[in-house]
């Protein structure tokens, strides 16, 4: 990166830096020694550096202790809090994005984001999952990004408490969407999301929706009867316990691959969609390769991790304050991108983490918020 970006970048971060610390996420007295803002300055120093609030506090004399910003957090912060912390800090980034791009329709992806747990395991906000670095317990955060090109913005984060109605999650997700004047052009979701009720919705709200099928052995009996793939078939029924049904197209292609003794193999890749069939009938292929942009939130999250405040905090509300904070430092980072990027219909990422992180560490020990 030129020296003349550098200092464009530097120029503009503090501004940026103190709009998403400089909230009141909670109340305190007339006689506080700290203000919120300089609590939540730690707590965004320590997703900077990728670290915990502890290790800011220390190298820090005029931070607030950890054991100071942990007990307001504990006691003072709720759920809905920091939800509405989340979605003030996110307007602002997805307006900056839309008068850059000039688009207010984007490909969106949802997802589910763990942070493995290894305390009691009746913690509310706690899920079983794969097991993973000794623990088959996590937190959950359900998610929603833009996966189109490299303007993966993390737009909506909430935890997940249960899998069993993520119909709560897509339709709380979808209503801030349109606060924001985002809207889907296509939506994203792996098996994890496929339900009768799911899918009707999305029909009802005329949502389109691309998705896996599960390989089973209805799967294999109605691909059995295809005479050449990819093969497109029309009114796959599914049904709930009570009896509901929806009707789905169902998209099957086929691919070759060889393995690991040399032999080629065939495989094939289903796909849910309530797509116009006039936008795949051509080329039914196009399904495959319009999913393959979902992997763009898989990206993102592995980017966002380099953000998350390392913690052992047993507090479902702090750990989600804690993964917005990181969500939201990441998107300060693409939209840094996106800012200073001359032609957006190429856009890539060129000012690296690494660069920022440099540039917050010397602007935080200039200012306080």
């Amino acid at each position: 990166m030129s020296n003349a970006k550098l200092k464009k970048v530097a120029a503009a971060l503090p501004e940026k830096v103190r709009e998403l610390a400089n909230y009141d996420l909670f109340k305190l007295g007339r006689n506080a020694q700290h203000t919120v803002q300089a609590m939540l300055q730690t707590v965004f120093e320590a997703a900077l550096n990728f670290t915990s609030i502890e290790v800011i506090s220390d190298v820090k004399r005029d931070s607030p202790s950890a054991d100071t910003i942990r007990g307001h957090l504990g006691w003072k912060v709720a759920l809905d809090d920091v939800e509405n912390m989340m979605k003030d800090r996110v307007k602002w980034l997805a307006t900056s994005v839309q008068r850059k791009t000039g688009r207010t329709s984007f490909e969106v992806a949802f997802d589910w984001s763990p942070e493995m747990y290894y305390g009691r395991k009746d913690n509310p906000f706690v899920n079983g999952t794969k097991p993973q670095a000794g623990t088959c317990w996590a937190y959950e955060f359900f998610t929603v990004s833009i996966v189109a090109s490299e303007e993966r913005l993390l737009l909506f984060a909430y935890p997940l408490y249960s899998r069993e109605n993520l119909l709560f999650y897509i339709h709380r997700a979808l209503l801030f969407l349109r606060e924001l004047r985002m809207f889907p052009s296509v939506l994203y979701f792996d098996r994890g999301f496929r339900s009768v009720d799911i899918f009707a919705y999305l029909k009802d709200e005329k949502i389109e929706f691309i998705t896996p099928a599960y390989q089973d052995g209805k799967f294999e009996r109605w691909i059995a009867s295809a005479e050449k793939f990819p093969a497109v078939f029309n009114g796959w029924q599914m049904q709930n316990a009570d009896g509901e049904t929806v009707e789905i197209d169902l998209v099957v292609t086929e691919e070759f691959f060889e393995d690991n003794d040399g032999r080629m193999k065939r495989r094939f890749c289903g796909f849910f969609t309530n797509l116009p069939k006039k936008a795949y009938r051509d080329r039914p292929e196009i399904i495959a390769e319009m999913y393959s942009g979902r992997w763009g939130i898989e990206t993102a999250h592995r980017c966002e991790d380099e953000f998350r405040i390392k913690s052992t905090s047993v507090s479902g509300i702090v750990r989600y304050l804690y993964f917005v904070v990181g969500m939201l430092v990441y998107n300060l980072w693409v939209y840094l991108n996106l800012l200073f990027c001359e032609n957006v219909a190429e856009f890539k990422i060129t000012i690296k983490k690494d660069v920022i992180r440099l540039l917050c560490g010397r602007l935080f020990g200039k200012f306080r918020i």
